[in-house]
């Protein structure tokens, strides 16, 4: 209980989640990057081409270009032991979520880093117009009615 308290948050959509939680506690991203390439490793050598599967290892909530760059390294470096581990070759790319506006203004930077991109169009909407998808219900048709937005912004771009 004690633990629950001190990890207890008033805004929790914009606090310690996403890339924030492995850069504080790395060995989540070191454990979940492991299972994701012990399993493609398992699964190439169940495979009757006996080829791993080419895993996408997707940073969430990715902000600046040093938190990337930190988690990116753990899990190149995980996928280094798992190979030598397991004498395989395995196949990766390392991505992130454009989730927030500011990433969206670094978008050129990170594709330096980035292999890949994914937009995260619920927490996109919620961070660039600021509200919450889970209580904008209460007002939105008010919004609607009066011409503010032609559709509720978390079901349509």
């Amino acid at each position: 209980r004690r633990r629950a308290a001190e990890l207890r948050e008033a805004n929790p959509m914009l606090g310690h989640r996403g890339c924030r939680l492995a850069v504080t506690y790395p060995e989540i991203c070191e454990m979940q990057a492991r299972a994701v390439f012990e399993a493609a490793a398992e699964a190439g050598q169940r495979a009757s081409s006996g080829r791993p599967p080419i895993a996408e290892i997707m940073v969430p909530l990715v902000a600046d270009m040093k938190e990337l760059e930190l988690l990116k390294k753990i899990i190149e470096d995980t996928a280094e032991e798992v190979q030598r581990e397991h004498g395989v070759k395995l196949l990766y790319r390392v991505g992130t979520m454009i989730e927030l506006p500011r990433a969206c203004l670094q978008a050129g930077v990170l594709a330096q880093a980035a292999e890949f991109f994914s937009f995260g169009t619920n927490d996109l909407t919620q961070t660039t117009y600021g509200l919450s998808r889970d209580d904008a219900g209460s007002f939105l048709p008010e919004y609607k009615a009066n011409g503010i937005v032609e559709q509720d912004p978390f079901v349509s771009l």
